[in-house]
């Protein structure tokens, strides 16, 4: 009878709490559908539509990272907020624990990559560079990766037992087991998985610095040297020769990026009227063209001491501003892109450094602070939705497809309700 009456009143104050966690559950809810709308429609676009986009590939991993999270994470983090206090199923706890680690921590590791690719292609034109089948294989290796750093969190989450402040009574929660409450492991652990999460963002960080003073160093120049580009028409020295050291990558690698900082130009052989002279200085960067003999044929011997002239188009001049305008927007697009995947997590990165710096941090909270407190620590879902939104703001290319999808589905249905008329 004694059980019976524990297990009612329980029962009651776990729905009591449910009730209170509404507004988690209607924001968990509105994150999962926008997002799952969202990412598939990002999936779709750079999948069947940008096919020669080299970023397309991060972008669609970490579209499909988003959009599991919005399918599986968030549906699994909607039963345990609705069952704060009596919580009963071991083996979701530990899907949902899991699924939340590894989605968090690939995506991190998919905008690691990122910020990579922008370096090499802004900062270190003429290094190595990630094609299609280098980032396709990069991605899957870092799933994997991510895997076997996180399998922890399924073997230690589990059914926590929690003291229900003010009743006497005893709940369960999904967390970390009572097994490993007093084990050493799970602080350990989490605090290897905070420094490798810290270390991700801090590389990042770095990475769009060195991006954004290159950029800025381009536009000075440009700024400095703008009257005399456009007396001759013609571009900087330094740019056009990153331009034609390129040539043949663009003709050896068959998805190139078109979003690069110093895109890849055709050397005009022609004398034709429309044709432009550039001078350059032998003195400049002159360790730059040691390894530009295959191009020897193209654009003439290389003299340490003596100018020479590359021909190139106003047509050509005009497509490389136009590529190095877009490779601009497409850096300030990944930077705004990681930048809310860092403002999403950082809530619950300062809650449970609190949580683990202050004795019974939670514990001591009433039913209110607890439901602000479980607000902000699911503030990361957040990322999993921002992302499609970030690109119809600031992606003219993804915004006009939207709308040109959105007028062939219009039309679609008005032909539908003629013919069934």
């Amino acid at each position: 009878m004694e059980f019976d009456n524990t297990s009612s009143r329980l029962a009651e104050l776990n729905h009591a709490q449910a009730l209170r966690n509404i507004p988690i559950v209607v924001y968990l809810g509105l994150v999962g559908i926008t997002g799952c709308i969202g990412n598939s429609l990002v999936f779709y676009i750079y999948a069947s539509i940008y096919t020669k986009l080299n970023s397309r590939i991060f972008l669609l991993f970490l579209a499909a990272i988003d959009w599991s999270t919005c399918v599986i994470d968030i549906p699994l983090e909607i039963i345990t907020v609705l069952n704060e206090y009596n919580f009963q199923d071991t083996l979701l706890c530990k899907f949902s624990r899991t699924g939340n680690a590894l989605t968090t921590l690939y995506a991190g590791g998919v905008l690691l990559a990122i910020a990579v690719d922008r370096y090499l292609k802004i900062c270190r034109p003429l290094g190595f560079q990630i094609s299609n089948r280098t980032a396709k294989l990069l991605c899957i290796v870092l799933f994997f990766v991510t895997f076997l750093l996180i399998w922890p969190e399924f073997v230690m989450n589990g059914l926590k037992t929690v003291v229900i402040k003010g009743e006497g009574l005893n709940g369960t929660e999904c967390s970390i087991e009572d097994a490993y409450q007093k084990s050493a492991y799970p602080t350990v652990f989490k605090f290897l998985i905070f420094i490798l999460f810290t270390a991700t963002l801090s590389i990042m960080i770095f990475m769009y610095c060195l991006i954004g003073r290159k950029v800025r160093f381009f536009v000075l120049k440009n700024e400095r040297r703008g009257s005399q580009s456009k007396s001759n028409g013609s571009l900087d020295s330094t740019e056009n020769l990153y331009d034609v050291s390129n040539i043949k990558r663009l003709q050896r690698t068959e998805n190139s990026n078109a979003a690069a900082m110093n895109e890849y130009v055709h050397v005009s052989k022609s004398n034709s009227k429309d044709n432009v002279y550039t001078t350059y200085d032998s003195n400049d960067s002159i360790d730059d063209f040691k390894s530009m003999d295959s191009q020897a044929s193209e654009i003439g011997a290389i003299e340490r001491k003596r100018p020479f002239k590359i021909q190139l188009s106003t047509t050509q001049l005009d497509q490389i501003k136009r590529k190095r305008t877009l490779a601009r927007n497409t850096t300030y697009l990944m930077f705004i892109v990681t930048s809310s995947f860092i403002i999403a997590g950082l809530p619950y990165f300062i809650l449970i450094i609190l949580n683990h710096a202050t004795d019974h941090f939670v514990l001591n909270m009433n039913p209110g602070g607890r439901v602000v407190y479980g607000f902000f620590l699911r503030s990361y879902f957040l990322g999993a939705t921002v992302n499609p939104i970030i690109y119809s703001i600031f992606d003219r290319r993804f915004r006009h497809t939207c709308r040109g999808l959105a007028r062939n589905l219009k039309l679609r249905i008005c032909r539908t309700e003629q013919l069934d008329v």
